[in-house]
């Protein structure tokens, strides 16, 4: 497993909501300290622990875990589709082709 992307990913979606690393441990009564480590990818957190840092920054398990899933490409689907889903048509129209040729070559 890839701790060190968990962590990275954990620290991403805490930046996007705003807190820092002290605020953070508060609010899912841990120590500043341990937040850091997880976030570095050097603990691991036990399961209870984990799934109360999980519903604080509203992710899922495979969103944090899709490197070590056998089917984390789904999650991948489902985040690329959102991403497309923002751009303007004409750019969703090229890529849908970029994608069509590729699967076509195979």
């Amino acid at each position: 497993m890839d701790f060190l992307n968990v962590g990275k990913r954990l620290r991403k979606k805490r930046k996007e909501l705003n807190f820092n690393q002290e605020q953070f441990a508060e609010k899912v009564d841990l120590s500043p300290d341990y937040i850091s480590k997880l976030e570095r990818g050097e603990r691991i957190p036990r399961i209870p622990c984990f799934i109360t840092i999980l519903n604080a920054l509203d992710l899922s398990a495979d969103e944090v875990l899709c490197d070590s899933l056998n089917k984390s490409y789904v999650t991948r689907t489902s985040e690329y589709l959102e991403r497309i889903g923002k751009l303007p048509k004409e750019e969703q129209e090229r890529l849908f082709n970029m994608i069509e040729v590729l699967l076509e070559g195979r």
